[in-house]
């Protein structure tokens, strides 16, 4: 009887030391640029998950550093920040992968089976919504895209805007050398113009173009970005860095507590902050409603 009591107490015992010296969980930060963003990014993932789970340790490495690192480590988990951090580590198969701060995953990871994330991409029925809460009596919008590049998104646009009862005039594009002949053929057939984030159609030359056209034709140009604003666009939907980050947390920790990453899906961001330049309301005679102060941004 006594060395059966003994035997359960030394069971236990080495259970307890067991746990106590179990590895915590580690995951492999990779990000080549410090900026607000993605530090804001970031603060809202560890949060997240340091709020779950407090057994996590967290590893800091460069693209490259994260290389070298991979070769002769093995994260429970990488949180990529940043397009050339997912381009670097995606090769890594056996390891889970989560994305943050990426404008467009499929065209990097199209079916990867091993990584999810968070696209920086908001949904088009919330863009449209915030659109039409903007400028209520627009009936014509129009856009141009790369169908490479932004096919999908502008088919889901296409559908939510026959919902709205919105004409969606869609131009597709495959070079930004066409963009010129592209906006001018919108001239009077559009009430606004929305600048979605297709690298094919935004670039340094064509936005200085957008803004020309906009000023020209008397058109809103609604954009993705507060910086387009400091240059002509009446009003953004830009995302929130840190919401976004608390959502790649809620998704490493599925992962960390067990579940396929197959099985979990990429998600857009959920949350966005509504932005006007309040001087180009004035100038194209916009009417800003009071039920936006509170919920809006401003610029001047």
């Amino acid at each position: 009887m006594t060395n059966k009591i003994f035997l359960t107490f030394l069971l236990v015992f080495l259970c307890l030391v067991g746990a106590s010296k179990a590895s915590p969980q580690e995951i492999l930060v990779v990000q080549n640029h410090k900026i607000k963003p993605y530090a804001d990014a970031f603060s809202g993932f560890k949060s997240q998950v340091n709020s779950k789970s407090k057994g996590v340790e967290y590893v800091f490495r460069t693209s490259n550093g994260a290389v070298e690192y991979l070769s002769g480590s093995k994260p429970d988990l990488i949180l990529a920040i940043g397009m050339d951090a997912l381009q670097k580590v995606k090769i890594f198969s056996a390891v889970p992968i989560v994305y943050l701060m990426v404008l467009n995953p499929a065209a990097i990871v199209p079916d990867e089976r091993n990584i999810t994330g968070v696209s920086m991409t908001i949904s088009p029925d919330k863009q449209l919504a915030a659109i039409r809460r903007v400028l209520p009596s627009v009936r014509r919008i129009g856009l141009l895209y790369d169908p490479k590049k932004s096919g999908s998104f502008v088919k889901r646009a296409q559908n939510v805007a026959k919902l709205l009862k919105i004409d969606l005039l869609a131009k597709e594009i495959s070079h930004s050398k066409v963009v010129p002949a592209a906006l001018n053929s919108l001239k009077g057939a559009i009430d606004a113009y929305w600048m979605i984030p297709d690298t094919t159609v935004v670039t340094p030359d064509t936005i200085e173009l957008m803004m020309l056209y906009s000023l020209d034709s008397k058109i809103p140009v609604c954009t993705f970005s507060t910086k387009y604003l400091e240059i002509g666009a009446l009003m953004s939907l830009d995302i929130n860095a840190k919401e976004m980050g608390r959502q790649a947390g809620g998704l490493a920790l599925k992962i960390l507590s067990g579940k396929k990453v197959a099985d979990i899906s990429s998600v857009e961001a959920d949350t966005a902050d509504l932005v006007i330049n309040e001087a180009v309301a004035r100038k194209l005679k916009v009417t800003i409603e009071d039920d936006l102060r509170g919920i809006a941004k401003f610029v001047r």
